[in-house]
């Protein structure tokens, strides 16, 4: 079933928009099936907080709606689905400037069949960017609409013949892979690297830091990439993808993987 709905009803973004000129909102992907959007609670969260950090208009009779119609959406999925939301600030005029008292905000949703990658069930090869990640704490933690540091890192991964790439700052510090968060273990405990100056803060990073309070939020150095034992990516559409070769260097799948998908496929 292929959807695009623009605010509630079949269309598309005009050409003149500004989230399409200039990549002003915020997006959200969540896969979904007949049961309804995984981690939908979660996913609604964090396009909240970002649209208080963007400044764009947004209540909660808006993310209610939002809500219910995605739940509707789901009711007759018979397969997974891709389920992609998108909120754009609308305002009168041209320009990078806008009036907080005239804005809006347009709601895009879009449905499409998903099938999982062979390489996230067999486990994923990685190598490192050539691409660096952009720093700028004021957008850290969002999934902004400008993604062009992970566009240009799956250029690299293609050139490199690797499933992922992991991105890191100017300084070498990692941060994330191109579309999913690492997760690492090393010196005997499981760590997350920091995402408070550059990097996506995904919902199923966040519902392993909660739900496992064991893991760190630690940070990795490019130099330090041959002391990592074992280390997978998530994201919300592929779950947990052990990382079975780092910088062509194989890794064992660690057990304490299967434990994590067990407890994030019970309360998803």
């Amino acid at each position: 079933m292929h959807i695009s709905l623009l605010n509630g009803v079949s269309g598309a973004i005009p050409l003149s928009h500004r989230g399409l000129a200039y990549g002003d909102g915020l997006f959200e992907t969540l896969l979904a099936d007949q049961h309804g959007p995984h981690f939908l609670g979660p996913h609604l969260d964090r396009l909240s907080a970002g649209t208080h950090r963007l400044g764009m208009a947004w209540s909660s009779a808006q993310r209610l709606a939002l809500r219910g119609q995605l739940t509707a959406l789901c009711a007759h999925l018979d397969a997974p689905h891709l389920i992609k939301v998108m909120l754009l600030r609308s305002n009168p005029g041209r320009g990078y400037d806008f009036d907080p008292l005239l804005q809006q905000t347009d709601v895009l949703v879009q449905c499409s069949p998903y099938h999982r990658p062979d390489w996230a069930a067999q486990g994923a090869s990685v190598a490192l960017s050539e691409t660096h990640v952009s720093v700028n704490s004021t957008l850290a933690g969002m999934k902004h609409l400008n993604r062009l540091d992970s566009v240009l890192a799956r250029q690299s991964a293609r050139r490199q013949g690797v499933d992922e790439v992991l991105m890191a700052t100017d300084s070498g510090s990692i941060v994330e892979a191109s579309s999913a968060n690492l997760f690492f273990f090393r010196h005997g405990y499981w760590s997350t690297p920091p995402v408070d100056q550059a990097g996506v803060a995904g919902v199923i990073r966040q519902q392993l830091l909660t739900r496992f309070p064991d893991i760190q939020i630690s940070a990795l150095a490019v130099d330090e990439l041959d002391q990592v034992d074992a280390a997978f990516l998530s994201n919300s559409l592929m779950g947990l993808v052990p990382i079975e070769s780092l910088m062509a260097r194989p890794l064992p799948r660690h057990a304490d993987i299967h434990l994590f998908h067990s407890e994030l496929a019970q309360t998803c």
